[in-house]
């Protein structure tokens, strides 16, 4: 008895997909699974944790669930035909709450000697700033942007000025996040109507970095739902550009980074609009960015991937739980400024 179920060219089909937790994943899963010869039309939607695509060959289902967990493994998605029910490994939650415990205690004693904050943006500590970028590069967030600077670095391998492709993707890249912060930060002022402005945009601010940790934690799905996106048509035709190769690609590709799906992006370019001001929005994106630096360059220079170990389940928990502090400190520092309550220490 031949138990293979064969799916059919032009049949409509969805899986279920565990892992993914923004919506830079529905982008990664998106691409990956595109390459496929047995798939097209290919929609991963993150409020319903499945990935839908009609067959486009003739293909047995257990090779092709096969083949999908080939191409997503290695980010930390698995697919199945069914939704699993959600479990929290509240092992991996404690390791990830003692590892942020760590960073957020040595952050505490900087703060308590005078050095946490010691260059100070309107809404964030610019220190804090730039250490929130250096936990955006090492996520699944920037493993979009990771993928765009993998794909200049492949198509100039072979070239003789292999390295300048990649020097301009990286030089726009931080002037055009210096250049659009500022633009925010003006777009800002525009709104400032008073006292409450400042105090609204925190509030704001909160919602969108405490979304955004508790997408990382992964306790409760419904968060999902809630996570603040550039539209995906956009930012699939980023992620779609083929011809590298031509002169002014990579400068605009660096540009158009800024605008890539990923909270904690987001949650800066909040932060810089917050400050109504060009100046002080412009350096709190150019800060970010030279965070995201280290980590984007060493995978742009070295052709190194995003690891596995980058993505594992403690480092997610670990990084929610630091970007939840963070979001309630600075709300409770904005809440303090405007006189709505007494600071505790």
């Amino acid at each position: 008895m031949n138990d293979k179920r064969i799916m059919k060219k032009g049949q409509k089909c969805s899986y279920a997909v565990d892992g993914m937790h923004c919506a830079a994943c529905e982008l990664t899963v998106e691409k990956k699974l595109a390459k496929s010869p047995h798939m097209k039309n290919v929609n991963a939607v993150l409020g319903k944790e499945r990935v839908f695509f009609e067959i486009e060959n003739d293909v047995d289902e257990d090779a092709l669930i096969t083949e999908i967990n080939d191409a997503i493994r290695e980010h930390g998605y698995l697919v199945g035909q069914e939704n699993a029910t959600h479990k929290v490994d509240y092992q991996k939650l404690q390791q990830g709450f003692l590892y942020a415990l760590i960073v957020i205690g040595g952050f505490l004693l900087l703060q308590k000697v005078g050095l946490g904050n010691f260059i100070s943006g309107d809404t964030l500590s610019l220190p804090l700033v730039f250490f929130i970028g250096i936990i955006a590069s090492i996520s699944s967030c920037m493993a979009v942007v990771g993928g765009l600077v993998l794909s200049i670095s492949s198509s100039y391998a072979k070239s003789a000025d292999k390295t300048i492709p990649l020097v301009f993707f990286h030089i726009a890249r931080i002037a055009a996040f210096f250049v659009l912060g500022g633009v925010l930060g003006y777009l800002g002022s525009l709104f400032r109507l008073g006292p409450g402005f400042y105090l609204f945009m925190s509030i704001v601010l909160f919602g969108v970095m405490f979304v955004l940790g508790m997408n990382l934690l992964d306790i409760f799905p419904v968060f999902r739902r809630f996570q603040l996106r550039m539209p995906k048509s956009f930012a699939k035709k980023v992620t779609g550009i083929e011809s590298v190769k031509q002169g002014y690609m990579p400068i605009l590709m660096g540009i158009l980074t800024f605008f890539l799906p990923c909270g904690f992006t987001q949650s800066m370019q909040v932060s810089a609009m917050a400050t109504g001001n060009f100046l002080s929005g412009a350096v709190i994106m150019f800060i970010f960015a030279l965070g995201t630096l280290p980590v984007l360059s060493l995978i742009s220079f070295t052709s190194a991937k995003l690891s596995e170990g980058n993505r594992s389940d403690v480092y997610f928990r670990t990084a929610g739980f630091i970007v939840l502090f963070f979001a309630v400190f600075n709300f409770y520092t904005s809440l303090v400024a405007a006189g709505i309550i007494l600071p505790l220490f």
